[in-house]
């Protein structure tokens, strides 16, 4: 039997395995959340990039990234080595992630044969760089979702799995937020490039690390395939005439624009509307709302915990979806000059709401997905469904960038002024309010959609225990 494989009767975790799979989900939180917050925010105020050149180069290279996610996870379903079949590919895909990762913030130093780089090929660098990072990224996480898909087939436990993942990596969160704060500060670093590349080292020596704990330190839990692998293309297309699984991707995908775009737009209102250009500030107010934030989002777990012991959690993720319009709501009056503190009832109340569920709820769903897709295939397809789930999820990655730059080019924003005109002022509040309130709504929407129910899966599971044991 391979090393790291348990065949063992079904049982709950115990906390050191629950802690050695959930680490990594605290790496792969805080490099999203720096692209969020900082990335695009980096490349059009420090370095100079027009945001529309962004708006369009991002999806060409996102789309590439996008279609790899699905053939990722079926190529993880059919590794075979001494390791399993998830964990390679986390051991070696978080080791690649973690050099690419700090590489893509600093051109001045990687291009070390041009002393003084144009906007252009720092531009083309972002791009090169960026396409790097999406390859890496989904070598390393999507075997690791799927992994959490597989790591239990108890219906309760599964939801456990996930928000222990959540509750341990959302408080690296905080960290997010360091790194702009250090980088600018004149004491400790010469200049901001200079302590955005030292900080983001920090990172990728994260990444790695985590990698390795969660690579090393967990067991995979499958079971024996009642028949062979079926050919790539076929196993695609089952997956997608799944009617419960393809509403659920529609609501991520839709759900993961707004969330995105509220994040990396926020960080232009918070600096040139609520600061006057003052990007200490804004670091410094962010840093205070992240807090305040994961503070919210970790109550909010084990709100989601308990309650899904009653309520069935494809329910309570339509209940979620419903609340996440608060963030909307919130944008009316969280970027005022006069009371900069508003902003942590956007950043702290109302988005953690939306973003707590999907951290927690859809991939639990997914694992149940699976169960009744191997009573009709016979096959654990883990890695292809995950897959699926991780390209939508990252086609909201995809275009919310480009929404982000397109409505702020389309404000009139210049990136290298000190401050910005009233006018533009104006329109990044209008566009913030629309940037949301569309994408909530239509997720909220698409999630009605889902039909799924605990007695399906029970019914699934019992087959499949039967079929087992008819083995």
């Amino acid at each position: 039997m391979p090393l790291g494989v348990d065949n063992a009767p079904e049982r709950l975790l115990t906390t050191r395995e629950r802690v050695a799979y959930s680490v990594f989900n605290g790496a792969d939180l805080l490099i999203k959340n720096l692209i969020g917050k900082y990335l695009f925010f980096f490349y059009t105020t420090t370095l100079g990039v027009n945001p529309m050149w962004i708006a369009i180069g991002q999806p060409l290279v996102k789309i590439l990234d996008v279609a790899t996610d699905p053939l990722v996870g079926e190529w993880s379903d059919r590794t075979q080595s001494k390791m399993g079949r998830r964990r390679p590919w986390i051991l070696w895909g978080s080791l690649a992630l973690g050099i690419v990762f700090p590489m893509t913030w600093m051109p001045q130093f990687v291009m070390f044969w041009d002393a003084a780089p144009t906007v252009v090929s720092i531009f083309v660098y972002f791009l090169v760089f960026k396409f790097l990072y999406y390859i890496s990224h989904t070598v390393a996480v999507v075997p690791y979702y799927a992994l959490g898909a597989e790591l239990s087939t108890d219906y309760q436990e599964r939801t456990r799995i996930v928000a222990w993942r959540h509750m341990i990596g959302v408080p690296v969160v905080i960290l997010a937020t360091l790194p702009y704060m250090l980088a600018t500060n004149p004491d400790l670093f010469p200049d901001e490039q200079t302590g955005i590349a030292v900080v983001m080292l920090a990172v990728g020596i994260i990444i790695i690390s985590t990698g390795m704990v969660t690579a090393l330190g967990t067991k995979e839990h499958v079971r024996s395939q009642r028949n062979p692998p079926m050919p790539l293309m076929q196993a695609v297309k089952i997956t997608l005439s799944n009617r419960p699984f393809i509403f659920l991707v529609l609501t991520v995908l839709i759900y993961g624009i707004g969330q995105y775009f509220s994040v990396s737009f926020a960080a232009y209102l918070i600096t040139y509307v609520i600061y006057d250009g003052d990007k200490e500030a804004f670091a410094t107010l962010l840093f205070q709302a992240t807090v305040l934030g994961v503070v919210a989002s970790m109550g909010l777990n084990l709100l989601v915990r308990r309650l899904g012991q009653t309520i069935e959690k494809v329910r309570l993720m339509k209940i979620c979806m419903g609340l996440s319009l608060l963030v909307p709501v919130a944008a009316l009056f969280s970027f005022d000059p006069e009371q900069p503190y508003l902003y942590f009832v956007f950043h702290a109340l109302a988005l953690p709401i939306g973003n707590t569920m999907i951290e927690i709820l859809p991939l639990s769903i997914v694992a149940d997905v699976c169960d009744i897709d191997e009573v009709k295939s016979g096959r654990r397809r883990e890695g292809a469904f995950v897959g699926v789930y991780n390209a939508a999820f990252k086609s909201g990655y995809l275009l919310a960038p480009s929404l982000t730059m397109f409505l702020l080019a389309m404000t009139g924003f210049e990136g290298l002024a000190p401050e910005q005109t009233a006018e533009t002022q104006e329109l990044l509040k209008f566009y913030m309010m629309a940037g949301t309130g569309v994408p909530f709504a239509l997720a909220f929407l698409l999630s009605l959609g889902i039909r799924l129910r605990r007695s399906e899966v029970d019914e699934a599971q019992a087959q499949l225990t039967e079929a087992g044991l008819a083995a």
